[in-house]
């Protein structure tokens, strides 16, 4: 849910603003309404600067070098500067090394020469020329007719130097190339030089990681309430001639009292508004322990405005059978559940919600695994276990299988998701504009779910359609009353059957494309179990004959194998429920989104 928020304006004497600003950051809670349009230059550079800082600290944290420290005399700033020159050499010093391994492999068919013995030659008039050509077009008769040496061969190619006395040109059938500028000894030199070097580059940001860390994030955190504070100042309105400064912004519901009992303590002005639906209010989302671990899927697409309902807690559930529909596997479903249990006490608190999350993600795919018969790529409908032995003869008898039934489940948990985001989506223009811009959604679903609901009496009652027909015309009729000409009653009826024909239109193509996309689920449960049959039955052909040795190869492949199966298939089980609860039912929910984070004006150091 989205919590309610509070207007508050503040008027403040400015001798006391100050220390007024000072104790709203103090308590933390006040959400700045931004009043200027352009950010001044002062606050883009040091939010530039936040940036570097940001990116310097993420850099040092994937070192893994050990368990940061908090050492107090070291200077955030300074040791921020001295990072950045660090990485910066470090980079200058790649490159270097990208470009002398080109080099190194350029010289290395010419081996070791000297150029002081090339240029002593040159003053005698003798001079070495340097040549490659493909060893098809190599003319052996050379060695005899002219003062060649082959250096070497490398790649279908045959190195060689002429020695040419003067200006004369011999007659020789070969491009001549430049000859390289060091040899190869002074280059491996120059390398084990720059190696060693980023060696010590590495050792000196790997101590800044365990040392540093802690002092230039408070670094950053200092430039950044600099930057908050400068931009409160911006966004303060000046009044009664400069005498008297106001300040707007928001606060949620939930903690108010404490500003309250500040603000009733001070000599400040102030006057406090319940938030209306046209406001631009900032989204803070309070949900339930287990909505709340979806709070960072939906963060990835965007947050509801404040007049719509959060959508969390209702695509949660499906994202979760979505999950365990796609990977499917009881082993992987095992592991994953018991990885996040283990780890959950380990990791640091804000990654608590991420290990929570995968452990619902990991009982899901159990879930789904025992449904479909795959425990680690094995097909227990085909291993002659009593309960699926007598469930694929059951199968057998009424001609179909476990497949076929995921298949048209798949649809199944689709219609169900469409339909329920239909009724999400009247709900949401109830709430947002009122009853009537809800009608023409509401004759949607009732002739959706009527229609579904006729079929379903007459497929389980044996009742014939045709008598079921007075029902059919009567609910065609309503709805298209709905659909047609009531879908806005504020507009008249001609204006509403244009935009309900356009609607139509995009409602029967939509949903039957919506459908469709949810074959996905079924698809990619097939794959995974595939993949992990595939890699069982490599391992059991190529772990040879010999005891002892097989089970080694064979323990090695499955441990791969599997291990690649539960990346690839997990990916794709993560990133497809997401596109499906991001476009098929956030669509179909009416979601409009482009609701701004709630970030409090407050002290971070």
């Amino acid at each position: 849910m989205i919590v309610p928020m509070h207007k508050f304006s503040f008027l403040v004497y400015h001798q006391d603003y100050p220390g007024f600003l000072d104790h709203v950051r103090e308590i933390g809670v006040v959400h700045l309404i931004e009043k200027q349009q352009e950010v001044s230059e002062g606050v883009r550079e040091k939010t530039d600067h936040i940036r570097q800082i940001q990116s310097v600290v993420k850099s040092l944290l994937k070192r893994n070098a050990g368990q940061p420290v908090n050492i107090g005399n070291v200077d955030g700033e300074k040791a921020f500067e001295e990072v950045t020159a660090l990485f910066a050499k470090q980079e200058e010093r790649f490159q270097q090394l990208n470009l002398l391994d080109k080099e190194i492999s350029q010289v290395k068919p010419w081996g070791d020469f000297s150029r002081e013995t090339i240029d002593r030659l040159a003053e005698q008039n003798l001079y070495i020329k340097f040549f490659n050509i493909p060893t098809s077009r190599f003319d052996q008769q050379w060695l005899e007719e002219f003062p060649i040496e082959v250096i070497g061969y490398h790649a279908g190619q045959t190195y060689f130097v002429l020695i040419q006395q003067g200006d004369e040109e011999p007659a020789l059938d070969a491009e001549e190339v430049r000859p390289p500028e060091r040899p190869l000894t002074e280059l491996l030199y120059y390398r084990k030089e720059l190696r060693a070097e980023l060696k010590q580059l590495a050792s000196l940001l790997d101590k800044h990681a365990v040392n540093s860390l802690e002092a230039i994030k408070k670094y950053g955190y200092e430039i950044k309430e600099s930057v908050d504070y400068q931009t409160a100042i911006e966004n303060t309105k000046e009044e009664a001639a400069g005498k008297a400064m106001l300040l707007e912004g928001w606060v949620p519901s939930e903690k108010i009292d404490e500003l309250l009992t500040y603000l009733d303590a001070s000599p400040v002005i102030y006057l406090e508004q319940e938030a209306s639906k046209e406001d631009k209010a900032p989204i803070l989302l309070k949900n339930k322990k287990f909505a709340k671990k979806f709070e960072m899927l939906g963060d990835l697409y965007s947050l509801p405005k404040y007049s719509e309902l959060d959508l969390t807690p209702f695509f949660a559930p499906f994202y979760v059978l979505f999950f365990g529909f796609c990977l499917g596997d009881a082993g992987y479903g095992i592991l994953m559940a018991a990885a996040a249990l283990i780890m959950k006490p380990k990791v640091k608190k804000e990654l608590r919600q991420v290990m929570g999350l995968i452990f619902y993600l990991g009982v899901s795919t159990f879930f789904f695994g025992v449904i479909s018969g795959v425990f680690f790529g094995i097909p227990l409908f085909e291993t002659g276990l009593p309960v699926y032995r007598t469930l694929a003869v059951r199968f057998e008898q009424q001609g179909t299988d476990i497949n076929m039934l995921l298949f048209y489940l798949s649809l199944a948990l689709g219609a169900i998701q469409i339909i329920f985001g239909m009724i999400l989506k009247a709900i949401n223009e109830t709430r947002q504009f009122g009853w009537k811009h809800a009608v023409g959604t509401m004759g949607w679903i009732l002739l959706v779910t009527g229609g579904i609901s006729l079929f379903a009496i007459s497929e389980i009652t044996g009742i014939a359609m045709e008598k079921l027909n007075p029902v059919l015309y009567t609910l065609l009729g309503v709805s298209g009353v709905m659909i047609l000409l009531l879908n806005n009653m504020n507009r008249n009826v001609l204006m509403n059957f244009g935009v309900g024909l356009w609607n139509t239109y995009n409602m029967v193509t939509g949903i039957l494309g919506d459908l469709l996309s949810y074959i996905r689920l079924f698809a990619l449960g097939i794959s995974s179990a595939i993949l992990g049959f595939v890699f069982n039955s490599l391992a059991i052909e190529m772990s040879g004959s010999i005891p002892v040795l097989n089970i080694v190869i064979m323990v090695i492949i499955l441990v791969i194998g599997h291990g690649i199966n539960l990346f690839m298939s997990g990916l794709g089980a993560f990133v497809h429920p997401m596109r499906l609860t991001f476009v098929e039912f956030y669509k179909n929910a009416g979601f409009a989104g482009g609701g701004k984070q709630y970030n409090p004006f407050k002290k971070i150091t």
